[in-house]
């Protein structure tokens, strides 16, 4: 069995940060000429900073600065202006903690215009996520946030500077609010929410979150960490056999271990063609080497001998299902027809052996009338009779099957 690959991508891209930040802070820089008056004493450094601002000599301007802030006593607009230059000198040079400290003070002294508070708020979050100040980088991106709820990149550091601070419990909170709110939750806001369950060893939680990513963002590597979470925890034939076909589908079933027990489980439960074809695919991958290749050549000859009997007892399958007299015998035709890929045929089989009633196993024929019509494409089909399924331990393989059929928008799969 394989380790579940639970990845964790960092939330923030640094490189944007200056972009928008220099266009929020160009206006009030603008702005100073018809804001308060400043003092006779501050008007000269002022100027001589402002002049080398625009001509983007950071230096010189912070150089200028430094001689207005000795200037003693100031006015609030006064400490305002000289802060709001200083930050925005500071973060063209990539200062971000002394940029960060400046333009902190310049938004509390009430000066920032109401209009540009948002944005200010982004910045100062994307300053805090920058320099690792991640309770002061929650605290701006919830204030950004009660002004313009659902910002993708700000929803994202919070939950990530919550994470990050090992509070995984306020981290996975957060996420599933933030998620609750959008129709296509951010791929990277699903995994906090998945890496914080893990570090929380919710085990429900974190297939909770893998079935949100694959819901989603139905990729191979979201799909291999769901089922291998569920492979930990399956034990009955029935539902190795079940969850083994989603593997096989989803193309996450790579390893020799995997594709052996797939086949053992399906010639054991009297689906031997199926198990010749999940052989000899596992064979054209590559997946045995050495010893595990004998075994699985041996284990494929008894599964052509086993094949070959469906072969001859294929072409009699519809009218012994039509003879049939009770629920057990027309299941046993449906699996006949489901081993050789004719889905089609064999949910008809399984939809009369349930009708007809009397069966050893009402969850195993339901599982596989689900199966088959979700690999026939009847998605909505497949999900009703998935739905009928009440053992939970084998719910919670149709459950997975479920979104298979979901995701995959009841596209018919090719033959096993």
């Amino acid at each position: 069995m394989k380790k579940a690959n639970l990845i964790l991508v960092a939330a923030l891209a640094a490189a944007g940060m200056t972009m928008a930040t220099g266009a929020l802070l160009a206006p009030a820089v603008a702005e100073a000429q018809s804001a308060p008056k400043v003092g006779a004493k501050m008007a000269k450094p002022l100027r001589a900073a402002q002049e080398a601002l625009n001509a983007k000599n950071w230096d010189e301007t912070l150089a200028r600065l430094a001689e207005a802030d000795a200037i003693q006593p100031q006015s609030e607009y006064e400490a305002f202006t000289i802060d709001e230059w200083t930050g925005f000198a500071l973060l063209q040079k990539k200062d971000y903690a002394g940029a960060e400290k400046a333009l902190a003070e310049a938004t509390a002294s009430g000066f920032v215009p109401d209009a540009e508070l948002t944005q200010r708020y982004k910045v100062l979050t994307q300053l805090n996520y920058e320099i690792k100040n991640y309770p002061k980088a929650v605290d701006y991106g919830n204030k950004a946030l009660q002004r313009e709820p659902g910002s993708k990149d700000i929803v994202t550091m919070v939950a990530h500077s919550l994470f990050l601070q090992d509070d995984f419990a306020g981290a996975r909170d957060f996420v599933a609010k933030a998620a609750a709110t959008s129709a296509t939750p951010d791929e990277q806001l699903l995994l906090i929410g998945l890496r914080s369950s893990y570090e929380l060893k919710d085990r429900a939680g974190t297939m909770q979150s893998l079935e949100s990513l694959v819901r989603n963002y139905p990729a191979p590597k979201y799909w291999a960490d769901l089922l291998n979470n569920q492979l930990y925890e399956t034990k009955a034939d029935r539902d190795l056999r079940a969850l083994y076909r989603l593997m096989l589908d989803t193309s996450t079933l790579d390893k020799s271990e995997e594709y052996s027990e797939m086949a053992s489980g399906l010639m054991t439960g009297g689906f031997p063609t199926e198990a010749k074809k999940v052989l000899e695919r596992g064979l054209a991958a590559g997946a045995f080497q050495g010893d595990a290749q004998a075994r699985a050549q041996s284990d494929l000859q008894r599964a052509r001998s086993g094949a070959d009997a469906d072969a001859k007892e294929l072409p009699g399958a519809d009218a012994a299902l039509a003879a049939a007299k009770t629920g057990n015998e027309m299941v046993a035709m449906g699996k006949l027809f489901f081993s050789v890929g004719d889905y089609a045929k064999a949910a008809d089989a399984f939809r009369k052996g349930l009708a007809k009633g009397g069966l050893t196993d009402t969850d195993d024929a339901n599982l596989l009338l689900g199966m088959a019509l979700a690999r026939g494409g009847k998605g909505a089909d497949a999900t009703a009779a998935l739905s009928a399924v009440k053992d939970p331990k084998s719910a919670e393989i149709a459950g997975l099957w479920k979104l298979y059929a979901a995701t995959t928008q009841a596209t018919p799969a090719p033959a096993n």
